[in-house]
């Protein structure tokens, strides 16, 4: 299932001759409505895949050596698979809100297009945080899609 909700377009601002594009995942894999959420050519690209995938004990603990890994990797392969000048790739905060955040303080992104699975296939981690993203960021725009596996 993909369904496409709280969004905007996705090209990049009028008049901007360069698109600046941040993709938050926690989807593990690259789907095509991904790559047709982002459109065609980008000239900076940051992928962010949040730490979702760990249990509380984890969490908890801060063991997160395995789930740091396994989201660096995913967001590699995501950034490999998306059309863009440059990319930059990382594993971001186990919170997708935070991980938004700590990204925008780093990367002065034009668009956000924010992925992750509908709340009744999320984690602990993840449920409700696509709409509280859509909520808490102003002034760019942001494209929002909950994907299945």
């Amino acid at each position: 299932m993909t369904q496409r909700i709280d969004g905007s377009a996705s090209g990049g601002p009028t008049g901007h001759t360069g698109r600046k594009v941040l993709v938050v995942s926690t989807l593990s894999r690259s789907p095509e409505a991904l790559r047709e959420a982002v459109g065609g050519e980008i000239d900076e690209l940051r992928v962010v895949v949040p730490m979702v995938r760990q249990s509380r004990l984890q969490w908890l603990t801060n063991a997160d050596d395995q789930t740091r890994e396994q989201a660096e990797g995913a967001a590699a392969e995501l950034g490999r698979r998306l059309p863009s000048k440059e990319t930059e790739s990382t594993a971001g905060d186990s919170d997708p809100l935070v991980a938004v955040q700590d990204a925008l303080r780093e990367f002065a992104a034009d668009e956000v297009v924010v992925v992750t699975h509908p709340d009744e296939e999320a984690s602990w981690l993840e449920e409700g945080k696509g709409r509280a993203i859509v909520k808490e960021l102003h002034g760019v725009p942001v494209t929002r899609l909950e994907l299945s596996d």
